[in-house]
């Protein structure tokens, strides 16, 4: 792909996989701020093994007031998808998205206006939390994306990106973790080896609605364990002397985790808390025991 740096423009990239919320989240797009001097466009990436949803967003292109593509990138791997995102753009910038996400009508402007210095913006993915929903889950909050620490902690739930640097140092997401996950944390850590500047902007904000079936700690420990084992791999693969030390610091912060859970009496949103940093902990024992990662979206 050619170079687009003199190029001010952003594509916003959108992966899916047989969610109907993809309409709802384009749909959103319809009502951000105009920006002096950008004329944002889209792009769906389909992941599903066939190409049937082209004919649903090709008759939904005709009366959105976006320039709209589809492109077909199977199959059921997330980081084939956000791939091929990177490939369709034609911009210097890429905006990405979840299809299950809404965007607030300020969202792409307060990216915009903080990737000044940057190469990387992002910005807070905040849950949403029905009223048929038990009550810990907004109290505990488990599911938003909040930048916590190092801003290399980042994630493409809502994200700008400069794609010139990504092509310039050839960054991509690795295929073998489209099934577990911790795909985006990867791209993320070797797009600040590379020296991408990564801003955080909790005020560019998408909304994300909790489905009843996430709204579980069995959930919550499942992804917790995950995490861990991503940053095992992470520390394997960028920070060695944290490698060969992690079984005992992740044993000992996993059991003083699992300790506090029962201190603080299981049940409640403290225990729940610990539970989940034990699951965390219990996740980087694993990977370091033996190197893999759950199929979390297998």
């Amino acid at each position: 792909m050619p170079n687009r740096a003199t190029d001010a423009g952003a594509t916003i990239c959108v992966c899916t996989y047989r969610r109907p919320s993809l309409f709802q989240t384009l749909k959103s797009f319809e009502r951000l701020e105009r920006v002096d001097g950008l004329s944002p466009c889209v792009v769906v990436i389909d992941n599903d093994l066939t190409d049937a949803l082209r004919v649903r967003v090709e008759e939904f292109a005709r009366g959105f007031s976006l320039p709209l593509r589809y492109v077909h990138a199977p199959a059921q791997n997330i980081s084939i998808a956000r791939n091929a995102a990177l490939d369709a753009v034609e911009t210097r910038w890429a905006a990405l998205i979840d299809d299950d996400e809404i965007a607030a009508p300020d969202w792409l402007s307060q990216l915009w206006h903080a990737r000044k210095g940057a190469e990387a913006v992002i910005g807070q993915s905040a849950a949403q939390y029905g009223p048929d929903l038990p009550g810990w889950a907004a109290r505990c909050d488990f599911h938003s994306n909040r930048i916590e620490g190092s801003v290399a902690n980042a994630y493409t739930s809502n994200a700008l990106l400069d794609i010139d640097f990504v092509r310039r140092h050839g960054l991509n997401f690795r295929v073998e973790l489209g099934r577990t996950g911790g795909e985006d944390t990867v791209f993320f850590r070797q797009f600040a080896q590379a020296g991408g500047r990564i801003a955080y902007c909790p005020s560019a904000i998408v909304t994300e609605e909790v489905p009843a079936a996430r709204a579980t700690m069995r959930w919550v420990r499942r992804r917790n364990y995950r995490g861990g084992q991503t940053h095992g791999l992470l520390c394997r693969e960028f920070d060695p002397r944290a490698y060969r030390t992690l079984l005992f610091t992740a044993g000992a912060k996993a059991g003083f985790s699992a300790l506090m859970a029962l201190v603080t009496i299981p049940g409640t949103d403290a225990s729940r808390r610990w539970f989940a940093r034990a699951a965390l902990h219990a996740g980087a024992m694993h990977y370091r025991i033996r190197p893999q990662i759950l199929e979390e979206y297998g």
